[in-house]
């Protein structure tokens, strides 16, 4: 076993922990859980009542989200990986649904004006966070890498269904908003069951359907930045998507600096506005992105941007470790510290 996959488990295992914290409580419900190895992380569906609709249902999300991840992976072949190949050799033709994803990301690069960026590929490239063995480039690389980046050069044409990258070593990296992208698709796929009570748990991104049993909601931990084994928060919610990120997942440590995998557009380097970001909306498409721009963006605008949003709510943790939440945030969190 790899160290990366190792790495995978042991914190997937954490995870689990924090779930059974967070949501157990007595009662005879029956609980099914079915889980596999998808996106870099472990993906657990959890369904309660009968058993009848619960496999069914469980495996047909992960099979939706093995799907998702066949068109969007960045470092395994995928329909993602065929476009960047494509990059500076003309408009390519991709799946149709990869097409509609890429036009949101670039939607929200606008809409966020490039704190939110999918064109990073090429940084995430040189950084080499999420492929095991990440390293501190130097400037001149960065540079370079910088002359790559860039939502607007990105060509879309829907009529035709193609897209140009216009430059050989441009790279999509849509790592920002496929998982959001997959937690909605399994929102649709227990609907399709007529699953009306689930958890999908994706490395610790939760989308919630329903009451785990009537009256009892599912109750969500957000780790401590700097404390595994801590939760500074928990969140009571419904037919919500929960998604962090944090400086925490991917990083290393050089000279006494931390070096994390949320990287800022505009300098290449890992942005510095936060420890950790914690977003409930009713789509992953809208909450994932989310935590990248607030990174870029710094705690104060970061906020005030998601408060421009409808149904939108952060819990944002700051570089000194202080939290700092949207107004109508705070009847969802019940704070641990």
């Amino acid at each position: 076993m790899n160290k990366r996959i190792s790495g995978i488990l042991r914190l997937c295992s954490l995870l689990s922990a924090l779930f059974i914290i967070s949501c157990s409580g007595k009662g005879s419900v029956e609980i099914h859980r079915y889980s596999r190895l998808l996106m870099g992380t472990l993906v657990e569906v959890t369904v309660p009542g009968p058993s009848n609709k619960a496999r069914a249902a469980g495996e047909a999300v992960l099979d939706e989200i093995k799907h998702i991840e066949d068109l969007t992976s960045f470092h395994k072949p995928s329909g993602l990986t065929n476009l960047n190949d494509s990059a500076g050799h003309g408009p390519t033709k991709p799946d149709r649904q990869l097409l509609e994803l890429i036009e949101v990301a670039l939607g929200t690069a606008q809409a966020t004006r490039g704190a939110f960026d999918p064109t990073v590929g090429v940084l995430c490239q040189l950084w080499s966070f999420s492929g095991g063995d990440p390293r501190l480039p130097d400037n001149a690389e960065i540079v370079g890498a910088l002359n790559k980046v860039g939502w607007s050069r990105v060509k879309l044409d829907k009529s035709e269904g193609t897209i140009l990258l216009p430059e050989r070593g441009m790279a999509l990296d849509l790592g920002g908003i496929a998982k959001g992208y997959a937690l909605d698709r399994a929102a649709a796929v227990l609907k399709k069951h007529g699953i009306s009570s689930a958890l999908v748990n994706a490395g610790g991104d939760v989308l919630v359907v329903g009451e785990k049993e009537p009256g009892k909601p599912w109750r969500i931990g957000v780790q401590d930045p700097r404390n595994p084994r801590e939760v500074v928060a928990v969140a009571a919610v419904k037919d919500r998507v929960i998604m962090t990120s944090g400086d925490y997942e991917r990083f290393f440590v050089k000279d006494g600096k931390r070096y994390h995998h949320i990287l800022n557009p505009a300098t290449g380097y890992p942005a510095d506005g936060a420890q950790s970001v914690t977003v409930v909306a009713s789509s992953g498409l809208v909450a994932e992105p989310l935590g990248a721009t607030v990174f870029v963006l710094g705690v104060e605008e970061g906020l005030k941007y998601i408060q421009s949003l409808h149904s939108v709510e952060a819990l944002v943790i700051d570089p000194q470790g202080q939290i700092h939440m949207t107004p109508g945030a705070q009847p969802l969190f019940e704070l641990k510290r």
